[in-house]
């Protein structure tokens, strides 16, 4: 009889479980409050936006979601279907290009930032970090890595990268309390990180597995809700909602959702979301 394998086993079983829901034990201070349904609606129609009000001489993704950085929007253009036909996202068109466009005016306002041949934005946004941008590129044999943007000048360049995922696995950041998130694989792992950026580097932390801020086939890339307080995670599979405070603790809500949940928004400190079934939840931060 091996005793030390005895011994180590409860210990290793521990440690595996730990690992799986490292946070969901911890409890915040105060007991939060349950989401509620609303007759309320910050949902409005289709989200894709007009193609019609872009410069005609750039060629955008079907579902290109524009965001503003400062008096510029930034979007992703040049399709391309055929360098990392991955199909995640609804198709297998990403982008190739990164525009820079002045807001009032549509004329570039910074170099078009194009990623090598092999390479893709598997992603139709991007997200603001402070004065960067986040992205998503996959590609050269390998999957999604998240990178850090920064302009430099009229240039875009990429100063920080998270090390690539297995080919085919996808990962979708987003920002919070100005620290860089992201789920990887959220449809089949659902590991949430929190990455910091040492030198060119992005180094991740796991906080726990199960979660998903995106489902399979959507062109919403990223459902989380970002509070100033708190960020909104679903649970995978969409019924439960997850509170992740500042310090990386993450508490479940109350109470499981009638319906998957499909879209959210955030108006007024109070995170919205739509469920499959045409209900409206929401859930309002707590005051200090």
């Amino acid at each position: 009889m091996n005793f030390k394998k005895l011994t180590l086993l409860p210990l290793l079983l521990i440690l595996n479980a730990c690992r799986a829901e490292p946070n969901f034990v911890a409890q915040s201070e105060h007991t939060l409050p349950q989401i509620t349904r609303t007759t309320q609606s910050p949902f409005s129609g289709n989200t894709e936006m007009a193609h019609q009000k872009i410069a005609k001489h750039i060629i955008l993704l079907p579902d290109s979601r524009p965001i503003s950085f400062g008096n510029n929007i930034l979007l992703l253009g040049d399709p391309d279907s055929q360098t990392y036909p991955h199909g995640v996202l609804g198709d297998e068109i990403e982008a190739k290009t990164l525009y820079t466009l002045d807001a009032q005016t549509l004329k570039p306002a910074a170099q078009a930032f194009r990623l090598p041949e092999n390479l893709v934005f598997e992603n139709n946004t991007l997200a603001v970090w402070g004065d960067r941008i986040v992205a998503v590129i996959s590609g050269d044999g390998a999957g999604a890595r998240v990178a850090v943007l920064a302009l430099q000048g009229q240039n875009w360049q990429i100063v920080a990268e998270s090390a690539p995922l297995p080919s085919h696995r996808w990962q979708s950041p987003f920002v919070f309390q100005n620290q860089l998130y992201a789920v990887q694989m959220p449809h089949i792992v659902g590991r949430l990180v929190r990455y910091e950026m040492q030198g060119k580097r992005l180094i991740e932390q796991e906080l726990g597995e199960g979660f998903s801020n995106h489902a399979i086939g959507s062109h919403d890339t990223q459902i989380a809700a970002v509070l100033p307080e708190y960020a909104l995670i679903p649970q995978m599979g969409f019924r439960h909602v997850f509170a992740l405070d500042g310090s990386g603790s993450l508490k479940k809500l109350s109470p499981e959702l009638p319906a998957k949940i499909v879209r959210s928004a955030v108006q007024n400190h109070t995170a919205y979301f739509l469920l499959a079934d045409g209900s409206v939840w929401a859930w309002s931060q707590p005051e200090r």
